[in-house]
């Protein structure tokens, strides 16, 4: 193994990391509670929660910065970063839960519609759908058809995102890393490329209007590709101005604060985030994420908070409890539609909670510890994976239009 240079560090596992993805996850849920607001028995709140779309900046930014430094790190211990090791820890993230859950809903689709009885999950284009989502162009496809795109799998647009840049940035970085090239070489590209993604972003915004730029790729790679200078210098300069900036409490409650008032004031306000929206609350949320990473292994106050072990068990099943949480509500609301939306509420959180721990504890977790091979009995032998090299968001929010599925009337 190659010594790491100066200036290098790796991080282990961060629990405040999974805690924010735990604390976001209800803000999350409760944006597509909206979906019940058409209901007499709604309460009025839940017309009011559209600022919590912007959650899935913070989630880019943090995929962002995780995937980077575990690349670097790889890279700084072995001299090289396994292309193969990554899409092997990556399909054992992302795939158990959603090879599980789209077959699934392509059998309720079919049986259903045998019975006579109107409910499309899939929308109109199931087999387009399953191969959208499958194939990680879901985001495309909502730009294209919007609507019912993606059915009951609308928040799968996220993992379009996510997917096309786990294909490119990776294989991008290790280029740069084997070339040698210079860490102000790297961030300038990085910075070049969140220009360049602003523009396309405004442009297509003027063209189409938010409600379809939001879903393009370069739309949400500002926030994903800060995530990635972040990491990248966090992990190649542990010593430079900063991190020690970064240390600093006041500014993590700052970038707190700063992602509360950005998600407030501009809620709905398509033109102002594509023109820099989306970038300010990328910086209010690197100064959080941030902090995190510089204080790892000597936690603030800050991050003993978004640490607390409950928190980072709800982080950690997260992604399943996105992947269907959207599908268990619209489920419930199809199957009981008289059902009081307090009540409703109520028993959709309990039912995502226990699918989303099933997935996780017998689906995915015993394929992360072992394996493909392993969990499928066909090799005894255990894979090693630990939180942080498996630790990447792949959450977020179905806005900011909700028509994303058909409503009940």
């Amino acid at each position: 193994m190659n010594a790491s240079p100066p200036g290098a560090r790796k991080f282990g596992y961060i629990p405040a990391l999974d805690g924010m993805r735990g604390l976001s996850l209800p803000g999350t849920i409760v944006t597509h509670y909206s979906f019940l607001a058409v209901l007499p028995t709604a309460p009025a709140w839940l017309n009011k929660v559209g600022p919590f779309t912007l959650n899935i900046e913070m989630f880019f930014v943090l995929s962002g910065a995780l995937i980077t430094s575990l690349l670097v790190s790889e890279h700084q211990r072995t001299g090289d970063a396994s292309m193969k090791k990554f899409y092997l820890r990556r399909s054992r993230r992302l795939a158990p839960a959603l090879i599980a859950v789209v077959p699934i809903l392509l059998i309720c689709q079919f049986a259903i519609h045998r019975h006579g009885q109107e409910l499309a999950p899939l929308g109109h284009s199931p087999w387009i759908t399953a191969g959208a989502v499958l194939i990680f162009l879901g985001n495309w496809r909502l730009f294209a058809v919007g609507g019912d795109g993606l059915g009951w799998l609308g928040p799968a647009w996220t993992l379009g995102i996510e997917e096309q840049f786990y294909l490119t940035w990776p294989v991008l970085l290790r280029a740069a890393m084997r070339r040698f090239a210079s860490r102000r070489a790297i961030l300038f590209g990085l910075g070049l490329a969140t220009v360049i993604s602003v523009g396309i972003a405004t442009v297509v915004e003027n063209a189409v209007g938010w409600n379809s730029s939001w879903y393009i790729t370069p739309s949400q790679l500002p926030t994903v590709l800060l995530g990635c200078a972040l990491g990248y210098e966090l992990t190649t300069n542990s010593g430079g101005r900063l991190i020690r900036l970064l240390e600093s409490r006041l500014l993590a409650l700052v970038g707190l604060a700063g992602m509360v008032v950005i998600s407030i004031e501009f809620n709905g306000d398509g033109i102002a985030l594509a023109r820099g929206g989306y970038v300010a609350y990328g910086v209010a949320a690197c100064l959080l994420i941030g902090h995190c990473f510089a204080v790892a292994g000597r936690e603030t106050a800050v991050s003993k908070v978004l640490g607390w072990r409950p928190f980072a068990i709800v982080g950690q099943v997260s992604y399943e409890a996105y992947l269907v949480h959207l599908v268990v509500i619209l489920a419930v609301l199809y199957s009981a539609p008289t059902m009081p939306v307090p009540w409703m509420i109520a028993l959709d959180s309990v039912i995502i909670a226990v699918v989303s721990g099933l997935f996780y504890y017998l689906i995915e977790r015993p394929i992360r510890r072992r394996g493909w091979r392993g969990a499928l009995g066909l090799s005894p032998r255990p894979v090693s994976v630990g939180p942080a090299a498996a630790a990447a968001p792949e959450l977020g929010v179905v806005a900011p239009v909700v028509e994303t599925v058909p409503r009940t009337e």
